[in-house]
């Protein structure tokens, strides 16, 4: 008798345990913010991607994250960026060429307003005149001149990179032809220097450009970056000549 009480005695306990036994705690799964980038297979596919970053500017800071390739498209975790509102700017650096030589990029700007746990998802370009994206190219030579240039008119973006030696004069020239029942100069502009040129980028100069060209149709790009190092006009020179 007695180890029928004792019995019952200890299942009572041990039910009583596990009827207060609580749940255990949860923690709530961290939302992450993703930043992705959908590529245009019939334009620029996965395989033509070099890399991609994205720069998040606000408050006068930045942050910056590589995007990777994850099947046809970019992405990044973005969770950590700053909430609220500031410019987000894309660039995608490709292996996809002009004129079989030189490298094109694109790059895309907006003004965003971060949430916390918003995810933002964009589309690739999707042709050479998708207005989210300017198409650019990297002119190099194996000497080590490199610069990079806006190729629509709607870009005045220029940067060229110091050439490692002196130079009395740099130029930059953007023009445009339509090569269709002949050669016809649509537009262009010439942008000079002669002080300070080792290392420059501009945003300003060729703005005039769509005003230049006008309702001009053209067809063909020409760049000429010339890097003068003496007083009869001799130096070295970077160019591309591109038919769309």
């Amino acid at each position: 008798m007695k180890r029928v009480i004792y019995f019952t005695v200890i299942l009572g306990l041990l039910l009583s345990f596990y009827s207060c036994k609580k749940d255990p705690i949860r923690q709530p799964e961290a939302v992450v913010s993703v930043l992705s980038i959908k590529l245009q297979q019939h334009y620029l596919n996965a395989a033509q991607v070099d890399s991609a970053f994205a720069i998040w500017k606000i408050n006068g800071s930045e942050q910056r994250v590589r995007l990777q390739l994850s099947g046809d498209s970019l992405k990044a975790d973005i969770s950590s960026w700053e909430n609220g509102s500031g410019t987000l700017i894309l660039h995608i650096y490709t292996n996809k060429k002009y004129s079989n030589q030189y490298l094109g990029q694109w790059e895309s700007g907006r003004r965003v307003i971060m949430q916390k746990n918003t995810s933002l998802h964009y589309e690739g370009p999707s042709s050479f005149n998708d207005v989210a994206w300017f198409p650019r190219v990297q002119l190099k030579d194996q000497v080590g001149h490199e610069a990079v240039v806006a190729l629509r008119p709607d870009d005045a973006y220029f940067f060229v990179k110091n050439p490692g030696h002196a130079i009395i004069q740099l130029r930059v020239g953007r023009a445009y032809w339509q090569t269709v029942g002949g050669v016809f100069f649509a537009g262009g502009d010439l942008w000079t220097c002669t002080q300070d040129c080792n290392y420059v980028a501009n945003e300003e100069h060729f703005k005039s450009l769509p005003q230049r060209i006008g309702n001009n149709p053209w067809n063909h790009i020409s760049i000429t970056i010339l890097f003068e190092t003496d007083p009869n006009g001799g130096g070295y020179v970077l160019s591309l000549e591109h038919n769309l």
